[in-house]
Parts: structure tokens; C-alpha cells; sequence
């Protein structure tokens, strides 16, 4: 029944029937409703014949269902095209810069909230703010913790978010990050114990415990039979390939746990950046 409806305003668009204010309230209505990708196609379709204020709108619609969708490049190209004369110059922009800053494009990020030139409340420690998330994100948690410190703290709103990413601050400075060559070589050393250092104690000790068990009956068939025989080199060779796999993944666990900690901190910076800019505006 939806889609037979959306078709009808399409047809009543198309032949010229709607006032543009009654094509944008639609548009907007179809957006409250969580109708995203039918938005996008009327507004890509209509984005012609309008006064600067109407397409100011139109434009933050289609980069607001882009966002919506997870289409951020295509939401940022749009929200960056909103007016300053706009009453949603400020929160296109806002969301612009965040959505660069979800991808990883910090750089790009920075340059649009400086482009915004704010330098008075209410947005400029908002903007600070994510200013201080982006120093967190590219490990400048020194710098980041100089900016979180010089944002006017009044607003209850974002006093909770700062306090938020000081804790994730703190936290990340007594952590002691592992490294992956020194797990490699104390497994080299004793096998097993480098997946004991990088946390997995039950896959350390049934490392050492079949790396033992292999050399001593390499060991055993070796000294009673000799290099060339058949059960010297397959256990022998059990044994190289136990030793070798055991120091590949002491190093792969190390990483592994060092990229699922660095993901999960992400994660709460770019919560505590989004979460903020949801309140501000909604």
C-alpha cells in the first residue's frame, strides 16, 4: 500500500500538480518516517527549480537520508552544499565533518569545522570537542587532552562527553600496549610463552606442551635410529612445524588483541563525537 501511495505522489510531482512547499514537506515527511531511499529518489529528481532557501533544504534532506543509510561520502557532498543562510547550515556541517571523521579522513574533518569559522557559543565547544576526539583518534592524546581541558565546561550536555573521553584518555595511558616481535621471540625461546604474554595462558601452555612433547620424541628416535630415519624426520618435522606455528601465533595473537583494544577505544571516542551532536540538534 506504501508504494502504491509513493507512486501517486510521484505521478502528481511529475505532472506539476504539487506547490514546492507541499514537494518538501513530503519530503520531509517520507524522511520522519524512515523512508530514506524514496527521498533520495524524489530529490534527485527534483532538485531543480528552486529558490537558494528551498534547495538549501533539499540538500540537507538528501545528505540527512544519505546519513540515515550509511552513504556518507554521498551525505557529506550534500551537507557541505547547504547554505550559511540556512537554518541547517550548522547542523549539516557539524555532521559533514563527523561523517569524515567515521571514515578516517581526519584531515578532511578538521578542514570542514575549521571552514565553519565559529568563534562564539553555542557551537564552539562543540566544535572543540570534536576537534579534541579527532587528536584522540590519530593518538595525540597529550594535544587531545590540552583541548578537552580549554572547552568552556557550562554546557551539562557536553561536560558529560568531556569527562567521557578524559576517562577513555586516562585509561589508554596506563595501558601497557604488547608487543607482537617480543611475543615472537619468547616463544622462540620457550614455545608457548608468548601466547602466554599476549593473554591466551591455556593456548600457551598446550603450545609448550606439544612443542616438548614433539623434540623429546625427535630427540628419542634420533639418538636410538639416526638422522635418515623415517620417524626421526616425521616428528622432526612435526616438531619445526609446531615451533614455527607456535611463534606465528604469538605474534598474530598480540596483534590481534592490540587491534580489537585500539577498535573498541574507537568505538567509544566516535560514540562520545556522535552523541553530542544528536543532542545538540534533535
Amino acid at each position: 500500500m506504501k508504494y502504491f501511495l509513493f507512486l501517486v505522489f510521484i505521478v502528481f510531482f511529475f505532472i506539476g500538480k504539487a506547490q514546492v512547499g507541499d514537494e518538501i514537506r513530503f519530503v520531509s515527511h517520507l524522511i520522519d518516517k524512515g523512508h530514506y531511499s524514496e527521498a533520495i529518489f524524489l530529490i534527485d529528481n527534483r532538485l531543480t527549480g528552486y529558490n537558494h532557501s528551498q534547495q538549501d533544504s533539499l540538500l540537507y534532506y538528501h545528505g540527512w537520508a544519505n546519513y540515515a543509510l550509511k552513504n556518507l561520502e554521498q551525505s557529506t557532498q550534500s551537507l557541505l552544499r547547504v547554505s550559511r543562510k540556512s537554518p541547517f547550515f550548522y547542523k549539516s556541517h557539524f555532521f559533514a565533518g563527523y561523517n569524515q571523521i567515521y571514515l578516517g579522513d581526519y584531515g578532511k574533518a578538521q578542514q570542514i569545522f575549521v571552514q565553519m569559522d565559529i568563534s562564539e557559543e553555542p557551537f564552539l565547544p562543540l566544535v572543540n570537542l570534536e576537534f579534541a576526539g579527532i587528536e584522540m583518534l590519530k593518538g595525540n592524546w597529550a594535544l587531545a587532552g590540552e583541548k578537552l581541558d580549554a572547552i568552556n565546561r557550562t554546557n551539562p550536555v557536553l561536560n558529560e562527553h568531556i569527562t567521557a573521553l578524559k576517562a577513555i584518555s586516562a585509561k589508554n595511558g596506563e595501558r601497557r600496549s604488547k608487543s607482537p616481535v617480543l611475543a615472537g621471540i619468547m616463544s622462540g625461546i620457550v614455545p608457548g610463552s608468548g601466547k602466554i604474554y599476549a593473554g591466551k595462558t591455556g593456548a600457551g601452555i598446550a603450545s609448550f606442551v606439544g612443542n616438548v612433547g614433539f623434540g623429546l620424541i625427535t630427540w628419542e628416535n634420533y639418538n636410538k635410529r639416526g638422522l635418515t630415519n623415517p620417524k626421526t624426520l616425521i616428528f622432526g618435522s612435526l616438531f619445526a612445524v609446531n615451533y614455527i606455528s607456535n611463534i606465528y601465533g604469538s605474534v598474530l595473537s598480540v596483534k590481534v588483541n592490540e587491534n580489537e583494544y585500539n577498535k573498541n577505544v574507537q568505538n567509544q571516542i566516535l560514540f562520545q563525537l556522535h552523541i553530542p551532536l544528536r543532542n545538540f540538534f534533535n
